[in-house]
Protein backbone atom coordinates (compact mmCIF):
# COMPACT_ATOMS: atom_id res chain seq x y z
CA UNK A 1 0.00 0.00 0.00
CA UNK A 2 1.41 3.43 -0.87
CA UNK A 3 1.89 5.22 2.26
CA UNK A 4 0.37 8.38 1.16
CA UNK A 5 -2.73 6.18 1.52
CA UNK A 6 -2.22 5.76 5.13
CA UNK A 7 -4.87 7.33 7.62
CA UNK A 8 -3.23 8.20 10.66
CA UNK A 9 0.54 9.25 11.46
CA UNK A 10 2.76 7.02 12.85
CA UNK A 11 5.06 9.11 14.67
CA UNK A 12 8.68 8.34 16.02
CA UNK A 13 8.77 9.36 19.47
CA UNK A 14 12.19 11.93 20.22
CA UNK A 15 12.94 10.36 23.57
CA UNK A 16 14.00 6.96 22.34
CA UNK A 17 15.30 5.64 18.74
CA UNK A 18 12.79 3.71 16.79
CA UNK A 19 13.18 -0.22 15.81
CA UNK A 20 14.09 -0.60 12.07
CA UNK A 21 11.26 -2.07 11.30
CA UNK A 22 9.50 1.24 12.44
CA UNK A 23 8.66 3.43 9.35
CA UNK A 24 7.85 6.72 10.86
CA UNK A 25 10.02 9.49 10.09
CA UNK A 26 8.21 12.11 7.08
CA UNK A 27 11.08 13.37 5.81
CA UNK A 28 9.90 14.05 2.56
CA UNK A 29 6.18 14.65 0.97
CA UNK A 30 5.74 10.69 -0.67
CA UNK A 31 6.22 10.08 3.50
CA UNK A 32 3.51 12.23 5.13
CA UNK A 33 -0.06 10.89 5.51
CA UNK A 34 -2.98 12.55 3.97
CA UNK A 35 -5.05 11.72 6.68
CA UNK A 36 -4.06 12.87 10.71
CA UNK A 37 -6.18 12.07 13.33
CA UNK A 38 -6.56 15.27 15.96
CA UNK A 39 -8.48 14.83 18.87
CA UNK A 40 -10.36 11.54 17.82
CA UNK A 41 -11.20 12.66 14.65
CA UNK A 42 -9.41 12.46 10.86
CA UNK A 43 -8.64 16.00 9.20
CA UNK A 44 -6.01 16.72 6.20
CA UNK A 45 -2.93 16.49 7.17
CA UNK A 46 -1.33 19.94 7.93
CA UNK A 47 1.96 18.69 5.95
CA UNK A 48 0.00 18.64 2.84
CA UNK A 49 -1.31 21.86 2.67
CA UNK A 50 1.13 23.97 4.45
CA UNK A 51 4.53 25.31 2.79
CA UNK A 52 7.46 27.88 2.99
CA UNK A 53 8.37 30.33 0.27
CA UNK A 54 12.06 31.61 0.21
CA UNK A 55 13.47 34.32 -2.19
CA UNK A 56 17.57 34.56 -1.54
CA UNK A 57 19.30 37.76 -1.46
CA UNK A 58 22.79 38.58 -3.35
CA UNK A 59 25.69 35.96 -4.28
CA UNK A 60 26.51 32.95 -6.47
CA UNK A 61 23.01 30.67 -5.62
CA UNK A 62 22.08 28.09 -7.44
CA UNK A 63 18.74 25.86 -7.18
CA UNK A 64 17.69 24.48 -4.16
CA UNK A 65 20.20 26.25 -2.07
CA UNK A 66 18.60 28.53 0.00
CA UNK A 67 15.84 26.17 0.63
CA UNK A 68 18.12 23.39 1.85
CA UNK A 69 19.87 26.24 4.33
CA UNK A 70 16.83 26.94 5.70
CA UNK A 71 15.58 23.53 6.04
CA UNK A 72 18.48 22.39 7.56
CA UNK A 73 17.80 25.51 10.37
CA UNK A 74 14.34 23.98 10.75
CA UNK A 75 16.00 20.87 11.53
CA UNK A 76 17.65 22.58 14.77
CA UNK A 77 14.17 24.56 15.72
CA UNK A 78 11.62 21.65 15.67
CA UNK A 79 14.47 20.13 18.40
CA UNK A 80 14.31 22.95 20.28
CA UNK A 81 10.19 23.40 20.09
CA UNK A 82 9.68 19.40 20.92
CA UNK A 83 12.09 20.36 23.85
CA UNK A 84 9.97 22.85 25.19
CA UNK A 85 7.10 21.15 24.46
CA UNK A 86 8.44 18.23 27.13
CA UNK A 87 8.91 20.59 29.12
CA UNK A 88 5.60 22.90 29.51
CA UNK A 89 2.90 20.28 28.50
CA UNK A 90 -0.08 21.64 27.76
CA UNK A 91 -2.45 22.24 31.05
CA UNK A 92 -6.29 21.89 28.94
CA UNK A 93 -4.67 19.18 26.33
CA UNK A 94 -6.95 21.32 23.71
CA UNK A 95 -4.02 21.59 20.99
CA UNK A 96 -4.61 18.87 18.16
CA UNK A 97 -0.76 18.00 18.66
CA UNK A 98 0.91 17.69 21.54
CA UNK A 99 4.72 17.67 20.18
CA UNK A 100 6.88 18.95 16.86
CA UNK A 101 7.62 14.78 16.27
CA UNK A 102 4.05 14.51 14.86
CA UNK A 103 4.59 16.70 11.89
CA UNK A 104 7.09 16.60 8.94
CA UNK A 105 9.20 19.92 8.00
CA UNK A 106 7.18 21.94 5.74
CA UNK A 107 7.67 21.50 1.81
CA UNK A 108 10.33 24.26 0.89
CA UNK A 109 10.36 26.44 -2.51
CA UNK A 110 12.72 28.61 -4.27
CA UNK A 111 12.03 31.69 -5.60
CA UNK A 112 15.11 31.09 -7.56
CA UNK A 113 16.42 34.50 -9.62
CA UNK A 114 20.05 34.56 -9.28
CA UNK A 115 20.77 33.19 -13.45
CA UNK A 116 19.15 36.20 -14.33
CA UNK A 117 22.87 36.56 -16.12
CA UNK A 118 21.74 33.00 -18.49
CA UNK A 119 19.71 34.53 -21.53
CA UNK A 120 18.59 31.17 -22.20
CA UNK A 121 16.93 30.29 -18.94
CA UNK A 122 16.10 33.89 -18.02
CA UNK A 123 13.94 34.39 -21.50
CA UNK A 124 13.13 31.08 -22.88
CA UNK A 125 10.77 31.52 -25.69
CA UNK A 126 13.22 34.47 -27.03
CA UNK A 127 15.99 32.37 -27.01
CA UNK A 128 13.88 29.50 -28.53
CA UNK A 129 13.45 32.04 -31.70
CA UNK A 130 17.23 33.64 -31.54
CA UNK A 131 19.23 32.26 -34.63
CA UNK A 132 23.33 31.59 -33.61
CA UNK A 133 24.17 35.24 -34.13
CA UNK A 134 21.37 36.21 -31.97
CA UNK A 135 22.36 34.22 -29.20
CA UNK A 136 26.16 35.55 -29.71
CA UNK A 137 25.43 38.73 -29.81
CA UNK A 138 22.71 39.20 -26.82
CA UNK A 139 26.06 37.11 -24.52
CA UNK A 140 27.96 39.40 -25.82
CA UNK A 141 25.79 42.28 -24.95
CA UNK A 142 25.02 41.20 -21.10
CA UNK A 143 28.79 40.85 -20.41
CA UNK A 144 29.43 44.01 -21.93
CA UNK A 145 26.68 45.63 -19.36
CA UNK A 146 27.60 43.64 -16.45
CA UNK A 147 31.58 44.52 -16.17
CA UNK A 148 33.56 44.74 -13.06
CA UNK A 149 34.38 48.73 -13.43
CA UNK A 150 30.87 49.49 -14.74
CA UNK A 151 30.23 47.79 -11.18
CA UNK A 152 32.95 49.31 -9.35
CA UNK A 153 31.67 52.98 -10.53
CA UNK A 154 28.41 52.55 -9.95
CA UNK A 155 29.21 51.34 -5.87
CA UNK A 156 31.77 54.10 -5.42
CA UNK A 157 28.63 56.72 -6.07
CA UNK A 158 26.45 54.87 -3.70
CA UNK A 159 29.49 55.27 -0.89
CA UNK A 160 29.69 59.09 -1.73
CA UNK A 161 25.15 59.58 -1.34
CA UNK A 162 25.92 57.40 2.05
CA UNK A 163 27.32 60.64 3.70
CA UNK A 164 24.22 62.83 3.01
CA UNK A 165 23.06 63.99 6.55
CA UNK A 166 19.71 63.09 5.62
CA UNK A 167 20.65 59.19 6.00
CA UNK A 168 20.72 59.99 9.88
CA UNK A 169 16.74 59.78 9.98
CA UNK A 170 16.82 55.92 8.28
CA UNK A 171 19.72 54.50 10.53
CA UNK A 172 20.17 56.63 13.57
CA UNK A 173 23.33 57.41 14.87
CA UNK A 174 24.67 54.45 13.15
CA UNK A 175 25.22 57.79 10.54
CA UNK A 176 28.59 58.54 13.04
CA UNK A 177 29.97 55.50 12.13
CA UNK A 178 29.14 55.80 7.97
CA UNK A 179 32.20 58.47 7.40
CA UNK A 180 35.11 56.36 8.49
CA UNK A 181 33.26 53.62 6.93
CA UNK A 182 33.39 54.66 3.33
CA UNK A 183 37.30 54.45 3.78
CA UNK A 184 37.08 51.30 4.93
CA UNK A 185 34.65 50.12 1.67
CA UNK A 186 36.81 51.84 -0.97
CA UNK A 187 39.79 50.03 0.24
CA UNK A 188 38.09 46.78 0.47
CA UNK A 189 36.13 47.07 -2.73
CA UNK A 190 39.34 48.30 -4.59
CA UNK A 191 41.28 45.06 -3.25
CA UNK A 192 38.17 42.75 -4.18
CA UNK A 193 38.66 44.61 -7.91
CA UNK A 194 42.11 43.77 -7.65
CA UNK A 195 42.14 40.10 -6.31
CA UNK A 196 38.93 39.15 -6.64
CA UNK A 197 36.59 40.68 -9.55
CA UNK A 198 33.97 38.25 -9.19
CA UNK A 199 33.06 39.24 -5.91
CA UNK A 200 31.69 42.63 -7.97
CA UNK A 201 30.12 40.43 -10.65
CA UNK A 202 28.46 37.83 -8.80
CA UNK A 203 27.75 40.05 -5.75
CA UNK A 204 27.91 43.33 -6.32
CA UNK A 205 26.29 43.36 -9.61
CA UNK A 206 23.06 42.20 -8.51
CA UNK A 207 22.56 44.98 -6.41
CA UNK A 208 22.87 47.67 -9.35
CA UNK A 209 20.91 45.77 -11.28
CA UNK A 210 17.97 45.65 -9.58
CA UNK A 211 17.85 48.86 -7.79
CA UNK A 212 18.99 50.79 -10.56
CA UNK A 213 18.41 49.34 -13.47
CA UNK A 214 19.69 51.07 -16.93
CA UNK A 215 18.94 50.89 -20.29
CA UNK A 216 16.11 48.88 -21.97
CA UNK A 217 18.07 45.18 -22.17
CA UNK A 218 19.01 44.99 -17.79
CA UNK A 219 15.09 46.96 -17.27
CA UNK A 220 14.16 43.65 -19.20
CA UNK A 221 15.76 41.76 -17.27
CA UNK A 222 14.56 43.36 -13.75
CA UNK A 223 10.93 42.50 -14.59
CA UNK A 224 11.52 39.02 -16.06
CA UNK A 225 13.29 38.69 -12.27
CA UNK A 226 10.21 40.12 -10.72
CA UNK A 227 7.94 37.95 -13.18
CA UNK A 228 9.58 34.65 -12.15
CA UNK A 229 9.39 35.26 -8.61
CA UNK A 230 5.70 35.40 -8.61
CA UNK A 231 5.07 33.21 -10.87
CA UNK A 232 6.67 30.31 -8.79
CA UNK A 233 4.89 31.64 -5.64
CA UNK A 234 1.25 31.62 -7.77
CA UNK A 235 2.42 27.87 -8.73
CA UNK A 236 2.40 26.86 -4.97
CA UNK A 237 -1.06 27.87 -5.02
CA UNK A 238 -2.08 26.56 -8.25
CA UNK A 239 -2.72 29.31 -9.53
CA UNK A 240 -1.15 31.71 -12.80
CA UNK A 241 -0.67 35.55 -13.25
CA UNK A 242 -3.89 35.73 -14.19
CA UNK A 243 -5.50 34.39 -10.89
CA UNK A 244 -6.79 31.46 -12.95
CA UNK A 245 -6.33 27.67 -12.05
CA UNK A 246 -3.01 25.73 -13.38
CA UNK A 247 -3.49 22.89 -15.06
CA UNK A 248 -1.91 19.80 -13.40
CA UNK A 249 1.05 19.15 -15.58
CA UNK A 250 1.96 22.80 -14.85
CA UNK A 251 1.44 22.18 -11.12
CA UNK A 252 4.85 21.84 -8.61
CA UNK A 253 5.58 18.05 -8.60
CA UNK A 254 6.56 17.09 -5.78
CA UNK A 255 7.54 12.83 -4.92
CA UNK A 256 6.14 11.98 -8.22
CA UNK A 257 2.64 14.07 -8.04
CA UNK A 258 1.11 17.75 -8.73
CA UNK A 259 0.78 19.26 -5.71
CA UNK A 260 -1.10 23.20 -4.51
CA UNK A 261 -0.59 24.57 -1.20
CA UNK A 262 -3.40 26.25 1.31
CA UNK A 263 -1.30 28.09 3.82
CA UNK A 264 2.12 29.56 2.92
CA UNK A 265 4.46 31.68 4.36
CA UNK A 266 6.64 33.79 2.08
CA UNK A 267 10.41 34.47 3.90
CA UNK A 268 12.75 36.61 1.82
CA UNK A 269 16.75 37.67 3.22
CA UNK A 270 18.94 40.63 2.19
CA UNK A 271 18.38 42.02 -1.58
CA UNK A 272 15.49 39.08 -1.87
CA UNK A 273 13.28 41.04 0.72
CA UNK A 274 13.58 44.24 -1.96
CA UNK A 275 12.72 41.69 -5.09
CA UNK A 276 9.91 40.14 -2.63
CA UNK A 277 8.19 43.71 -1.96
CA UNK A 278 8.00 44.42 -5.48
CA UNK A 279 6.21 41.46 -6.15
CA UNK A 280 3.82 41.53 -3.87
CA UNK A 281 2.89 44.57 -4.47
CA UNK A 282 2.67 43.65 -8.10
CA UNK A 283 0.50 40.64 -6.75
CA UNK A 284 -2.29 43.04 -4.64
CA UNK A 285 -2.28 45.37 -7.40
CA UNK A 286 -3.42 42.53 -9.84
CA UNK A 287 -5.54 40.81 -7.34
CA UNK A 288 -7.41 43.97 -6.20
CA UNK A 289 -8.01 44.67 -10.40
CA UNK A 290 -9.49 41.09 -10.86
CA UNK A 291 -11.37 41.57 -7.55
CA UNK A 292 -13.83 44.12 -9.21
CA UNK A 293 -13.23 43.08 -13.25
CA UNK A 294 -12.39 39.45 -13.18
CA UNK A 295 -14.76 36.49 -13.68
CA UNK A 296 -15.46 34.12 -11.05
CA UNK A 297 -12.56 31.59 -11.89
CA UNK A 298 -10.55 35.00 -11.00
CA UNK A 299 -12.50 36.63 -8.45
CA UNK A 300 -12.05 32.60 -6.98
CA UNK A 301 -8.26 33.47 -7.48
CA UNK A 302 -8.18 36.30 -5.50
CA UNK A 303 -9.61 34.41 -2.55
CA UNK A 304 -7.20 31.69 -2.74
CA UNK A 305 -3.60 34.11 -2.79
CA UNK A 306 -5.19 36.46 -0.31
CA UNK A 307 -6.42 33.31 2.55
CA UNK A 308 -3.66 31.38 1.38
CA UNK A 309 -0.33 33.49 2.17
CA UNK A 310 -0.12 33.96 5.57
CA UNK A 311 2.87 35.84 6.30
CA UNK A 312 5.33 37.62 5.16
CA UNK A 313 8.73 37.30 6.99
CA UNK A 314 11.82 39.61 5.99
CA UNK A 315 15.12 38.75 7.29
CA UNK A 316 18.25 40.99 7.18
CA UNK A 317 16.37 43.77 5.20
CA UNK A 318 18.03 46.82 3.33
CA UNK A 319 14.37 48.34 2.48
CA UNK A 320 14.68 51.45 4.13
CA UNK A 321 18.39 52.28 2.80
CA UNK A 322 17.35 51.10 -0.99
CA UNK A 323 13.73 53.80 -0.41
CA UNK A 324 16.20 56.16 1.11
CA UNK A 325 18.43 56.35 -1.87
CA UNK A 326 16.82 54.54 -4.88
CA UNK A 327 12.63 55.92 -3.69
CA UNK A 328 10.36 55.06 -6.50
CA UNK A 329 13.23 53.94 -8.84
CA UNK A 330 13.52 50.68 -7.09
CA UNK A 331 10.61 50.14 -5.00
CA UNK A 332 6.73 49.84 -6.19
CA UNK A 333 4.61 50.38 -3.12
CA UNK A 334 1.74 48.39 -2.26
CA UNK A 335 -2.00 49.90 -2.21
CA UNK A 336 -2.24 52.66 0.00
CA UNK A 337 -4.42 50.70 2.39
CA UNK A 338 -4.61 49.09 5.33
CA UNK A 339 -2.28 45.63 5.15
CA UNK A 340 -5.24 43.76 6.72
CA UNK A 341 -7.20 44.37 3.53
CA UNK A 342 -4.44 42.87 1.26
CA UNK A 343 -4.04 39.94 2.73
CA UNK A 344 -6.24 37.97 5.46
CA UNK A 345 -3.54 36.80 7.42
CA UNK A 346 -4.77 34.94 11.18
CA UNK A 347 -4.08 31.11 12.08
CA UNK A 348 -5.63 28.86 9.83
CA UNK A 349 -9.55 27.18 10.38
CA UNK A 350 -9.73 23.70 11.20
CA UNK A 351 -11.72 21.45 9.28
CA UNK A 352 -14.45 22.07 12.27
CA UNK A 353 -13.95 25.82 12.23
CA UNK A 354 -14.96 25.75 8.53
CA UNK A 355 -17.97 23.81 8.79
CA UNK A 356 -19.05 26.14 11.39
CA UNK A 357 -18.50 29.03 9.05
CA UNK A 358 -20.02 27.36 6.01
CA UNK A 359 -23.16 29.35 6.70
CA UNK A 360 -21.76 32.87 6.41
CA UNK A 361 -21.87 34.74 3.54
CA UNK A 362 -17.97 36.19 3.88
CA UNK A 363 -15.97 33.53 5.31
CA UNK A 364 -12.76 36.20 4.82
CA UNK A 365 -14.78 38.44 7.24
CA UNK A 366 -14.46 35.91 9.81
CA UNK A 367 -11.54 35.54 9.71
CA UNK A 368 -8.89 37.04 12.69
CA UNK A 369 -7.24 39.84 11.75
CA UNK A 370 -3.57 40.00 12.36
CA UNK A 371 -0.49 41.94 11.44
CA UNK A 372 1.10 39.48 8.65
CA UNK A 373 4.55 41.24 8.33
CA UNK A 374 7.29 40.60 10.65
CA UNK A 375 10.91 41.95 9.67
CA UNK A 376 13.49 40.51 11.66
CA UNK A 377 17.24 42.12 12.37
CA UNK A 378 20.16 41.96 13.94
CA UNK A 379 22.01 45.68 15.54
CA UNK A 380 25.51 43.65 14.10
CA UNK A 381 24.12 43.39 10.49
CA UNK A 382 24.77 46.76 9.29
CA UNK A 383 22.59 45.72 5.91
CA UNK A 384 19.62 45.05 8.26
CA UNK A 385 17.29 47.68 10.38
CA UNK A 386 14.29 48.11 12.23
CA UNK A 387 12.03 48.91 9.37
CA UNK A 388 10.08 52.43 9.42
CA UNK A 389 10.17 54.45 5.99
CA UNK A 390 6.77 55.57 5.42
CA UNK A 391 6.89 54.55 1.15
CA UNK A 392 7.36 50.94 2.10
CA UNK A 393 5.55 50.83 5.61
CA UNK A 394 2.63 53.00 4.86
CA UNK A 395 -0.12 53.52 7.71
CA UNK A 396 2.00 50.86 10.24
CA UNK A 397 5.37 49.52 10.77
CA UNK A 398 5.28 45.63 10.40
CA UNK A 399 6.64 43.60 14.17
CA UNK A 400 10.29 44.45 13.65
CA UNK A 401 12.32 41.99 16.34
CA UNK A 402 15.78 41.29 16.85
CA UNK A 403 17.48 38.18 16.05
CA UNK A 404 18.75 36.16 18.82
CA UNK A 405 22.53 37.92 19.67
CA UNK A 406 25.14 35.29 18.97
CA UNK A 407 29.09 36.12 19.66
CA UNK A 408 30.13 34.99 16.04
CA UNK A 409 27.70 38.18 15.23
CA UNK A 410 30.15 40.27 16.10
CA UNK A 411 32.39 39.01 13.03
CA UNK A 412 32.27 41.22 9.76
CA UNK A 413 29.71 40.42 7.43
CA UNK A 414 28.52 37.15 9.69
CA UNK A 415 25.74 38.44 11.23
CA UNK A 416 24.00 38.63 7.62
CA UNK A 417 23.77 35.29 7.04
CA UNK A 418 22.84 33.89 10.12
CA UNK A 419 18.73 34.38 10.49
CA UNK A 420 19.43 31.00 8.30
CA UNK A 421 20.50 29.06 11.30
CA UNK A 422 18.52 31.03 14.69
CA UNK A 423 16.85 28.41 16.00
CA UNK A 424 16.05 30.38 19.13
CA UNK A 425 13.56 32.92 17.30
CA UNK A 426 13.57 33.43 13.83
CA UNK A 427 12.98 29.84 12.58
CA UNK A 428 11.09 28.90 15.30
CA UNK A 429 9.12 31.69 14.59
CA UNK A 430 8.58 30.89 11.00
CA UNK A 431 7.55 27.56 11.70
CA UNK A 432 4.70 28.07 14.45
CA UNK A 433 2.94 30.28 11.89
CA UNK A 434 3.29 27.96 9.13
CA UNK A 435 1.65 25.68 10.58
CA UNK A 436 -0.23 27.79 13.36
CA UNK A 437 -0.93 27.25 16.78
CA UNK A 438 -3.59 24.17 16.65
CA UNK A 439 -1.28 22.10 15.23
CA UNK A 440 2.35 23.39 16.35
CA UNK A 441 2.33 24.51 20.06
CA UNK A 442 5.18 26.61 20.86
CA UNK A 443 5.94 29.41 23.55
CA UNK A 444 5.33 33.08 21.58
CA UNK A 445 8.49 35.06 20.41
CA UNK A 446 8.15 38.30 22.58
CA UNK A 447 9.71 41.81 21.33
CA UNK A 448 13.52 41.99 23.54
CA UNK A 449 12.82 45.18 26.56
CA UNK A 450 13.94 48.51 25.54
CA UNK A 451 17.06 47.98 28.09
CA UNK A 452 17.63 44.45 26.04
CA UNK A 453 17.69 46.57 22.79
CA UNK A 454 19.00 49.39 24.35
CA UNK A 455 22.09 47.07 25.60
CA UNK A 456 22.34 45.43 22.29
CA UNK A 457 22.50 48.48 20.38
CA UNK A 458 25.30 50.14 22.28
CA UNK A 459 27.69 47.20 22.04
CA UNK A 460 26.67 47.01 18.28
CA UNK A 461 27.91 50.77 18.34
CA UNK A 462 30.63 50.19 20.50
CA UNK A 463 31.93 47.13 18.37
CA UNK A 464 31.99 48.64 14.65
CA UNK A 465 33.36 52.08 15.93
CA UNK A 466 36.16 50.30 17.16
CA UNK A 467 36.20 47.52 14.31
CA UNK A 468 36.08 50.89 11.69
CA UNK A 469 38.83 52.95 13.72
CA UNK A 470 41.46 50.08 13.99
CA UNK A 471 40.66 49.69 10.35
CA UNK A 472 41.24 52.82 9.25
CA UNK A 473 43.99 53.66 11.07
CA UNK A 474 45.75 50.63 9.46
CA UNK A 475 44.71 51.86 6.10
CA UNK A 476 46.30 55.63 6.67
CA UNK A 477 49.33 54.21 8.52
CA UNK A 478 49.90 51.41 6.29
CA UNK A 479 49.22 52.58 2.94
CA UNK A 480 52.05 51.98 1.27
CA UNK A 481 52.64 48.60 2.28
CA UNK A 482 49.12 47.59 1.23
CA UNK A 483 49.24 48.85 -2.12
CA UNK A 484 52.28 46.89 -2.65
CA UNK A 485 50.18 43.86 -1.04
CA UNK A 486 47.66 44.77 -3.64
CA UNK A 487 49.61 44.95 -6.49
Amino acid sequence: MDKTDNDVVNVCNGNKPPRAYDDCYQWNLYRVPRKIKVKGKLQEHPGRKSAIFVVHGIGDQSWTTTAASLRSGFEDAFEAIAKWQRNHPSEDNDHGLENANGLPLPFILDGYWSNYSDLEKTFEEDWQRFGEREKTFFGHLWIRRCSVFRTYSWFLRQQVRLLHPRLIKVVGWYYLLYWPLQLVSLFALTLALIRSPKILTQFIADIRLYVDPKGMIERAVVQRIDYRVGEQFLRMLGLDWNFRKLDKDKLIQASGEPVAFERIVWVAHSLGTVISYNVLSDLFHRAEELAFTGDEEQKYGVEQFRTGMRRFVTLGSPLDKIAFLFGKKAIRPWPDQSRESLLYGGEELTDIESKQLANVKSKTQALPKEEWWVNFYSVFDPVSGSLSDDLICGQAQPINLLMSPRLSSLLPGVAHVLYWSDSKRTLRYILGRCYGHYFLRDKEVEPYSRFHRFFLALGGYVFWAFLIVILSYGIINYLPELVKLLL
